[in-house]
């Protein structure tokens, strides 16, 4: 099966995109609609924080203004991780009741393209003159792994996107092909 925009209930866009917490009862939906002995995987992307984040929107109220004015870009994404934030938590409150076991993996895949003034702020010499471990920051992105079920915890400081899929069939005990057990060695 595949969705897509026209899928989704046209009420609840944010900004221009549908917003996470759409997608999320999407996915709730399609799980209550499974049959009894149905196995599901579900890759939900969503796009509610996708750039730019210079033009004000008028269905979206940015009420996180941590980092002043100056910065309405980056005020207008924390804004919108904050709406993301609340999604994610009605997701896995929703999934950490149900009885059979369900996994769920989160990750972006890039950071957002702000203001070089904003970075400048942060780091104080902006984009130049980064070390290689300092621009390599940039394109790092976090990830988590939840389940409902007790699963190892474990931090991980880098990992590789290719690798991912590999520790995420790991962790929900699934067997892992040669293919698999040779990618986790090389992560």
């Amino acid at each position: 099966e595949m969705h897509f925009i026209d899928d989704f209930n046209q009420d609840n866009i944010l900004r221009e995109y549908i917003s996470d917490e759409e997608m999320y009862d999407k996915v709730i939906e399609r799980y209550e609609s499974k049959a009894e002995d149905e196995k599901l995987f579900i890759m939900g992307i969503t796009m509610q924080n996708h750039g730019g984040y210079g033009q004000p929107y008028d269905n979206f109220n940015e009420h996180i203004y941590k980092v002043g004015t100056s910065y309405t870009d980056a005020n207008q994404y924390l804004s919108l991780v904050n709406e993301s934030d609340k999604a994610l938590k009605e997701l896995v409150t929703y999934f950490s009741k149900v009885k059979e076991p369900v996994e769920i993996v989160f990750f972006g895949d890039h950071q957002p393209g702000l203001n070089s003034k904003f970075i400048t702020m942060l780091n104080g010499k902006g984009t130049d003159g980064l070390t290689m471990d300092e621009l390599e920051a940039l394109y790092t992105v976090p990830f988590f792994i939840w389940a409902n079920y007790d699963i190892e915890e474990m931090q991980i400081d880098k990992l590789s996107a290719n690798y991912l899929s590999s520790l995420v069939l790991k962790t929900a005990g699934v067997k892992l092909t040669e293919y698999n057990k040779y990618l986790l060695k090389l992560a």
